[in-house]
C-alpha cells in the first residue's frame, strides 16, 4: 500500500483534501485565538492591576501560560465541535465533516483522541506528518487513526470542482471517488441519498 506522500503529487483529489484542512485549520485558529485573547484579557486584568500597584513585573502574576493556554482550548473547541455539530466553523466553510468510520459523527472520547495533538502546533504538524508518511488511508492522520475517524468532504470546493468531471461525486461517509448515478458507496458500501 503506497503512502499519502506518494499519492499527494499526483492525486489531485488527495490535495483538495489537504488543502481544505489546512484552510479550515486556519480559521478555526484565528477564531480560537480570538477568544484566547479575550478570555486571557478578562483573566489577567486583575493581576495587571495589581502589577500596576505593587510595582513588580505583570508576568510574575500570570496565572496561564499563553501557549499553554492556547491549546487547551483548542483542543476543547475542536473536541466539543465535533461531537456535537460533526465539524468546527472551519470545516463548515470548507465543506467538510469529521466522522466514525462507520459515517457517524463521533462520540466526546474519539473526540479528545484525534484532536489531543491540536495542544500545540507542532504536535498536530508530526500527527499529519507520520499520517501521510506511513500506509493507510492518506486522508488522515495519526490521530485519525487511533480514533477511527476521518475528514470527509460534504460538497465541493474550487480545486475540486477543477479536478473532478462532473460525472463523479463522493461519498459524504467515506469521502471516495464515485460515479454519478451511484445508489451505494462502492467502497464503504453505505446506501447515498
Amino acid at each position: 500500500m503506497s503512502t499519502g506522500f506518494e499519492r499527494i503529487g499526483s492525486d489531485s483529489m488527495l490535495q483538495d483534501h489537504w488543502i481544505r484542512r489546512l484552510v479550515a485549520f486556519i480559521i478555526d485558529n484565528i477564531i480560537v485565538g480570538a477568544f484566547t485573547l479575550v478570555i486571557a484579557a478578562i483573566i489577567l486584568l486583575p493581576f495587571i492591576v495589581i502589577s500596576v500597584a505593587t510595582s513588580l513585573p505583570w508576568y510574575m502574576f500570570n496565572p496561564l501560560s499563553f501557549p499553554f493556554f492556547a491549546g487547551i482550548l483548542s483542543v476543547l473547541y475542536f473536541t466539543l465541535f465535533e461531537t456535537y455539530y460533526g465539524s468546527t466553523f472551519g470545516k463548515k466553510i470548507m465543506n467538510l465533516t469529521t466522522r466514525k468510520l462507520d459515517g457517524q459523527k463521533p462520540p466526546l472520547d474519539l473526540a479528545f483522541i484525534r484532536n489531543v495533538s491540536k495542544i500545540y502546533w507542532v504536535l498536530v504538524l508530526i500527527d499529519t506528518v507520520i499520517g501521510l508518511a506511513t500506509s493507510g488511508d492518506p486522508h488522515q492522520k495519526v490521530s485519525d487513526r487511533m480514533a477511527g475517524t476521518t475528514i470527509v468532504s460534504t460538497g465541493s470546493s474550487a480545486l475540486s470542482v477543477l479536478a473532478t468531471s462532473s460525472a463523479t461525486k463522493f461519498c459524504p461517509y467515506c469521502g471516495h471517488k464515485l460515479p454519478k448515478d451511484a445508489k451505494y458507496c462502492l467502497h464503504c458500501g453505505k446506501e447515498l441519498n
